[in-house]
């Protein structure tokens, strides 16, 4: 079935448990008079449902005042209330909580980071049923649009993950940022469903060695892969002077993959403003390779623009999330190599096989992204 037609089956069936009292109310009105016509006025059953229906006219007394009232006042006023209780009451954060509860055999997706997002992108691409679960409604508002299976709800809540299906999930992603969070959703993960595949997303190798210890789970660290493509970046072009840009944990991590095979690198924050002293300082008019290490478009297309007018040869390695942005660094004056941190996570993801239990056994993937 599609997810439009769950939807609006799902719509349907919300609406009717929200005026069950209204739609009890006629059912019973017309089940009692139709067993006085049948019983008092002696008429054939199929003819006294006609009469209650209003299908067939009556002439005179109770059955004629029944009708002119039941056509008047209950399916007026009732087919009323239904009506304003469908516009008032109809929210659709409560049709996307009801389909992730009929989920089966699906991926759960905790937190819409930028991993998150691209698993669950993946698996509408790939057909595959996936909730995602978010407490930051602004996140949701494009899944709830399209009514999609989503929980608004923190993973921190054992009903939140109850209510996305844990219990019947094949592949649950923690793919939160947030590390509490994410440790005590693993907790509840493997009390509700002890054989599914678990993935966390964990920028500490420490920890998520812990982690993965403790509830049977596979750990991917975005970080980590971002310095091995730097550090691969670095090692191609013979750099044999490096500049990274930024104060994040993709920086740190560069830094030390950098460290690893000793090139020569120099860490300096992103620049305020016009301020390229620092670059200037760092020596970055004869650096091999710059690292930009923060992913804000904007911000990195006038830095960009700036480390090409201080060394228009060098090789400049810049994070970005969407695709769009991608092209456009890749491509002339710019000309950056694309990193793209949760890209690399979900293509490591596939190709360990952690998406195999839902059918998800390759990724597209760009040429240096």
């Amino acid at each position: 079935m599609s997810t439009n037609a769950r939807a609006m089956g799902m719509r349907l069936r919300l609406a009717v448990r929200q005026n069950r009292l209204a739609l009890g109310f006629v059912a019973g009105w017309l089940s009692v008079n139709t067993a006085i016509f049948a019983k008092l006025g002696h008429e054939p059953w199929a003819g006294a449902v006609g009469t209650a229906l209003c299908l067939t006219r009556a002439e005179g007394g109770w059955p004629a005042f029944y009708q002119s009232f039941t056509q008047l006042v209950v399916f007026g006023l009732v087919a009323s209330m239904v009506a304003t209780n469908v516009t008032r009451r109809y929210r659709p954060e409560e049709t996307c909580r009801a389909l992730a509860g009929e989920a089966s055999q699906h991926v759960i997706v905790v937190g819409l980071s930028n991993l998150g997002r691209r698993v669950v992108d993946l698996a509408h691409a790939s057909g595959v049923e996936v909730v995602a679960v978010e407490e930051d409604a602004a996140l949701l508002v494009g899944l709830v649009r399209d009514e999609r299976p989503c929980v608004l709800g923190s993973a921190r809540e054992l009903p939140t993950l109850e209510a996305a299906g844990v219990a019947r999930a094949k592949v649950v992603v923690v793919a939160s940022g947030d590390l509490e969070a994410a440790a005590v959703a693993c907790r509840h993960v493997r009390a509700l469903n002890p054989d599914c595949e678990l993935v966390i997303r964990c920028s500490s190798d420490d920890v998520g060695e812990v982690l993965a210890k403790a509830y049977r789970a596979r750990v991917v660290s975005t970080s980590r892969l971002a310095a091995m493509f730097i550090q691969g970046q670095a090692v191609a072009a013979r750099a044999r002077r490096v500049i990274v840009i930024g104060d994040n944990a993709v920086a740190v991590r560069a830094v030390l993959a950098l460290e690893a095979k000793r090139i020569p690198h120099e860490r300096v924050p992103r620049p305020v403003g016009d301020d390229l002293e620092p670059l200037r300082a760092a020596g970055a008019e004869k650096a091999d390779m710059f690292v930009v290490c923060d992913d804000d478009l904007g911000e990195n297309l006038l830095l960009v623009d700036r480390l090409r007018d201080l060394n228009a040869r060098a090789r400049i390695v810049c994070r970005a999330f969407h695709d769009d942005a991608a092209e456009l660094l890749e491509q002339p004056p710019f000309g950056c190599v694309v990193l793209s941190t949760s890209r690399h996570a979900l293509g490591e993801l596939v190709r360990d096989g952690a998406l195999r239990e839902v059918g998800i056994l390759a990724v597209e993937a760009r040429p240096g992204s």
